[in-house]
């Protein structure tokens, strides 16, 4: 018991230096699960069951049903058009820049309520013309684990033209709503 205390005082000590909580800490470590799927996946547009599956571990279960609502309207919109019409959602749908990011770094979390808290994330794209941005994304507690963060939303910050603007949720009703 004691040793579970003092494990539990050398992980909140440096958390509370910091002036991040536990539930920002908790958030910030989701954030990174959610990207190092996104990023080592790299999926354009809706991704396909097989990348859907991996990212169900870490998002809302309101995310993943819109995500395969949304797969299912594109399904109906290509039959519709027979293919001669390309998708609705083209590009990473999970970041303001069409080519998706390369790089990402977790800046700021900050609590919102007891389940929601929002993440500032700074993106970036490695090319000829570096490209560097922030979204931010929106947390949930787990329903199973208040202790668990599943990512909800994205609130795309890119100031571009043709970058991804609003939420991620926005977009995919769209998708819903046009082929519904």
């Amino acid at each position: 018991m004691i040793r579970h205390t003092v494990l539990a005082l050398c992980i909140a000590a440096p958390l509370a230096a910091c002036g991040e909580t536990e539930q920002e800490a908790d958030a910030t470590r989701a954030a990174a699960a959610f990207y190092d799927i996104v990023l080592s996946e790299r999926p354009m547009g809706v991704p396909e069951p097989d990348v859907r599956a991996r990212l169900r571990s870490v998002i809302s279960a309101d995310l993943d049903s819109r995500l395969a609502q949304a797969a299912e309207a594109e399904r109906r919109h290509n039959i519709r058009v027979n293919n001669e019409e390309p998708p609705y959602l083209q590009g990473d749908i999970f970041s303001s820049l069409f080519e998706g990011a390369t790089g990402y770094e977790i800046s700021d979390c900050d609590e919102k309520s007891e389940r929601l808290v929002e993440c500032e994330v700074t993106l970036a794209y490695d090319s000829e013309d570096p490209v560097q941005w922030k979204d931010r994304l929106i947390l949930t507690a787990s329903p199973a684990d208040p202790r668990t963060f599943l990512v909800d939303d994205i609130a795309y910050g890119g100031d571009w033209d043709f970058a991804s603007k609003g939420t991620l949720k926005d977009m995919l009703n769209a998708v819903i709503e046009a082929e519904g």
